[in-house]
């Protein structure tokens, strides 16, 4: 029978799913690090709901050469200090194998030098600083979206739609930072002007100033770098104020209807959103069988339908972490995983995994037009360059 164990550690969350019994000799432990907790908590929650569903799947199947999958998932809050604490955890006492997270780069960077010198792989779900992979790092992975990817693949959208100069609101950490750094070199290329850029503190809710500012400014498209709740207040400020600058989204996190859902949906009509996973749409997937399944289990399970896109991302590195693990056999010494990983060739929900010389991917980036104002969407191909958007 299958039985599921939740226990709770002060503000740490572990997670442990298995088939059969309690975790032991014939278990292979996977860490993950996820804000569970404060800012970005639903977008955690979604991304370990999507492990979850991987977990169960992996464990009803057999698991890995005999042995069940135990997750524990601990809350890092989005705070590289509480992630390092989380990772030191997972590693010292609990003895993981191999590790995920921390969903906020600035976190994935501050324990990158601690699983490096455990020697323990870390397969990064979410954070798209390049410098997390580059250079590159024997122990680190990535199935999550570079920027320098997320701004390649909004090239030919930025050219179809005649944009001549842009201006930036993001997040300042490493997070947006990241983003408009590898944005304003790919405009740079286009011949694309570059206008004001505006660092905001991640709590902030207040964007009427800024907007005002660009409001009278010569730039015709305004490039977001935040979570769904600061979307969703930017684009209805926007709309208050009476913008017409188009606005495009980036992270990777955008999901349309969570954004009209949170600013009665009006305000959202007409934006766009770079996205790796389309949950109304996964015959644009790479793999549109897996990716029908995921879609599927989320629904039976009755989890919130703002979550799937976040979730994508749990389930799709628990089963990069799954394949590593069958081609080491089933073992669970760190460095039989790591060399393992370096070898998988899959097609997944999100994007071809086959790690390059980086430890990155090849992720499925793209281009939602919101064209309802409930968040309904459409992917014209006349915007993307994803070779499965026809």
């Amino acid at each position: 029978m299958k039985k599921t164990w939740l226990k709770i550690l002060g503000l740490s969350l572990a997670l442990s799913l298995g088939l059969g019994g309690v975790a032991g000799a014939e278990t292979i432990k996977i860490g993950g690090i996820q804000p569970l907790t404060d800012w970005g908590a639903a977008e955690g929650n979604y991304v370990r709901n999507g492990a979850e569903i991987a977990v169960e799947k992996i464990n009803a199947d057999g698991g890995i050469n005999g042995k069940q999958i135990e997750l524990i998932v601990e809350d890092g809050r989005n705070d590289p200090a509480e992630s390092l604490n989380a990772a030191q955890k997972l590693i010292n006492r609990d003895k993981v194998s191999v590790l995920f997270g921390c969903w906020l780069s600035s976190a994935t960077l501050a324990i990158i030098p601690t699983v490096e010198r455990a020697g323990i792989p870390l397969v990064v779900e979410v954070s798209g600083a390049d410098e997390i992979t580059h250079p590159a790092r024997k122990f680190v992975f990535r199935t999550s979206t570079l920027f320098s990817q997320e701004a390649e693949a909004a090239r030919k959208a930025v050219k179809a739609l005649g944009v001549t100069k842009v201006t930036f609101i993001a997040q300042d950490n490493d997070f947006g930072r990241g983003s408009v750094k590898a944005f304003e070199s790919m405009l740079k290329e286009e011949g694309i002007g570059i206008g004001d850029i505006y660092y905001i503190d991640a709590a902030s809710n207040d964007f009427y100033p800024i907007l005002t500012k660009i409001k009278n400014s010569d730039a015709d498209m305004i490039i977001l770098t935040h979570n769904n709740a600061g979307f969703a207040k930017i684009l209805e400020q926007r709309f208050e104020l009476g913008l017409t600058q188009k606005v495009m989204t980036t992270g990777g996190s955008s999901w349309p209807y969570t954004i009209a859902k949170l600013n009665g949906g009006e305000p959202t009509k007409g934006s766009y959103h770079l996205a790796f996973f389309a949950a109304d749409d996964p015959q644009y997937s790479p793999n549109p069988e897996e990716a029908a399944y995921y879609v599927e289990q989320w629904k039976a399970r009755k989890l919130d339908w703002d979550g799937i896109q976040e979730g994508s991302r749990g389930y799709e590195v628990i089963m990069t972490i799954a394949e590593g693990l069958r081609g080491a056999n089933g073992s669970d010494d760190p460095k039989e995983i790591r060399d393992a990983l370096e070898k998988i060739d899959r097609k997944g929900i999100i994007g071809i995994v086959k790690f390059d010389e980086f430890h990155d991917i090849q992720p499925n980036i793209m281009v939602l037009e919101v064209t309802g104002d409930k968040g309904e969407y459409e992917i014209p191909a006349a915007l993307n360059s994803s070779e499965y958007v026809k």
